[in-house]
C-alpha cells in the first residue's frame, strides 16, 4: 500500500499538478508506470483472495468505518481476512434485499472484537460513533477489551477512546497493520483463557 501511493504520487493522474516540479524523463516514466500496474495487480489478487477465501478459526471482527473511507476499510478487511480472521465488512456481508441495520446489529453482537478506523470522516458519522459505542458497552460490562482503533488520519479521537492505544496508520500501513494483528492475537488469547 505504502509503495503504491508513493508510485502514484510520482507518475499518477495528479502527480504533476501536486508537485510541480517533478520531472521524469520518459524511461523513468514508463519503469514507475509498470511498477504501479504491477503493485496494483497483487493488491487487487489479494483482495479478491481474500474476499473468497472462507476462514474458519479467527476473530470475528467488524470493520466500523464512514463510507468516504471505504477503500482503506478494505484493505484493512482483506489483510485481516488474509491473516486468518473473519472480517465482518458491509459490502461482502449484505446481501441484496437484506435489512442493512438488521445486519450491522448481528455483525456488532457476533463479533470478537470491532475495529474503528478514525478519521474525520468517521468522526463527523453518527453511524460509526454508534457501531463502536455499542461494543465499548459490552467491553466494560464483561471487562475485556473489544474496541480496537485504528488511525488511517489525524483527527480529534473520541473522549472515550482518547485512553486507548491506538494502531497507526498515518505514516506506514504495515506497521499500522503489524500492531493490529498482535493485538489481536494477543486479545483473543487473554479473551479465550479467562
Amino acid at each position: 500500500m505504502h509503495r503504491r501511493e508513493e508510485l502514484y504520487d510520482l507518475c499518477g493522474r495528479f502527480a504533476k499538478v501536486k508537485n510541480s516540479e517533478l520531472e521524469l524523463d520518459h524511461d523513468e516514466e514508463l519503469s514507475f508506470l509498470s511498477e504501479l500496474h504491477y503493485v496494483d495487480s497483487v493488491l487487487v489478487d489479494r483482495m479478491i483472495q481474500a474476499r473468497y477465501s472462507n476462514t474458519s478459526n479467527g476473530s470475528k471482527i467488524f470493520i466500523s468505518h464512514s463510507s468516504k473511507d471505504k477503500a482503506f476499510a478494505t484493505w484493512i478487511g482483506t489483510d485481516l481476512k488474509g491473516a486468518g480472521h473473519k472480517p465482518w465488512f458491509d459490502e461482502w456481508d449484505i446481501r441484496v434485499g437484506e435489512s442493512i441495520p438488521q445486519k450491522i446489529s448481528e455483525g456488532i453482537s457476533e463479533a470478537d472484537f470491532i475495529i474503528v478506523i478514525l478519521s474525520e470522516n468517521a468522526i463527523e458519522s453518527k453511524w460509526v460513533e454508534r457501531e463502536w459505542q455499542t461494543k465499548y458497552w459490552d467491553e466494560i460490562q464483561k471487562g475485556k477489551i473489544h474496541v480496537l482503533p485504528a488511525l488511517y488520519k489525524d483527527c480529534a479521537i473520541p473522549e472515550l477512546l482518547k485512553t486507548k492505544k491506538y494502531a497507526d496508520f498515518r505514516n506506514n500501513y504495515n506497521d499500522g497493520l503489524e500492531d493490529l494483528l498482535v493485538a489481536i492475537d494477543r486479545l483473543s488469547k487473554n479473551n479465550n483463557d479467562s
